[in-house]
């Protein structure tokens, strides 16, 4: 069997089992690694069919050369703050997306997802989206892989673990709290287990284990709900502290 042969088989079999791993294991440093592990294997197995296409016509050396120019000058060149606006509106439509999910402790996926999973996915995925559309490096590059391979829980965040959020405010509760203040994608850490995300017009979202799925609620002044009624410390996301 020739080294082509192995990867594209090993490619093969790789992305069959993340296909299955991924529906069924909830997200974690190991389901990361097999993901990346997939993804080195991919780019092998294409490196290895380039020099093999590049063996036959040499001339395809111009094309790659001038993409990997192309390249290298976006990611030097191209980084530009990110639209602020747009980042917010598209991280809010990702969390409504999972409004209905079972709630599954650990789980990071439309399958299942906890509450620091849903906030930190959306945001992944609202960064990769903007990213792509506004051709920003500063969304798509290391600062995403980096995001997405770091698991950081209600705790991490409330705490700022490595600098991804910061502290705009305390709550003695949310029930009927004045959010004139906040913008939509804040966060509300409580007891240093459970966060909710701001949603606007005073309703929060949140997979809670209570309900036992991703649910939006307003947060009046009469809500009994426990989560509302809990000390909270607010915190936003480094990527959109503008």
């Amino acid at each position: 069997m020739s080294f082509r042969t192995l990867c594209l088989w090993m490619l093969g079999s790789l992305l069959v089992a993340s296909g299955i791993v991924v529906r069924v294991v909830p997200m974690d440093g190991h389901v990361r690694l097999l993901l990346v592990l997939t993804f080195c294997v991919a780019l092998l197995t294409g490196i290895v069919y380039f020099f093999k296409l590049l063996a036959r016509q040499p001339a395809a050396i111009f094309p790659a050369f001038f993409f990997l120019t192309l390249f290298v000058v976006w990611s030097v060149l191209g980084s530009k703050p990110p639209d602020d606006f747009m980042l917010r509106s598209v991280y809010l439509r990702q969390l409504r997306s999972f409004v209905g999910v079972k709630f599954q402790w650990g789980g990071e996926s439309y399958e299942g997802i906890d509450c620091s999973g849903l906030a930190r996915v959306a945001l992944w995925q609202a960064m990769l989206k903007e990213g792509v559309k506004e051709v920003n490096p500063r969304l798509l590059g290391s600062t995403l892989w980096k995001f997405w391979w770091r698991d950081v829980g209600a705790k991490d965040i409330g705490e700022g673990k490595y600098h991804y959020t910061r502290v705009i405010g305390y709550a003695p509760k949310l029930a009927g709290y004045d959010t004139s203040k906040l913008k939509t994608g804040d966060m509300a850490v409580a007891s240093a287990s459970h966060i909710m995300v701001y949603d606007g017009r005073g309703k929060w979202i949140e997979a809670n284990p209570q309900d036992g799925k991703v649910v939006i609620n307003k947060a009046a002044p009469s809500s009994k709900r426990e989560w509302f009624n809990t000390p909270v410390t607010l915190v936003r996301w480094w990527i959109l502290s503008n």
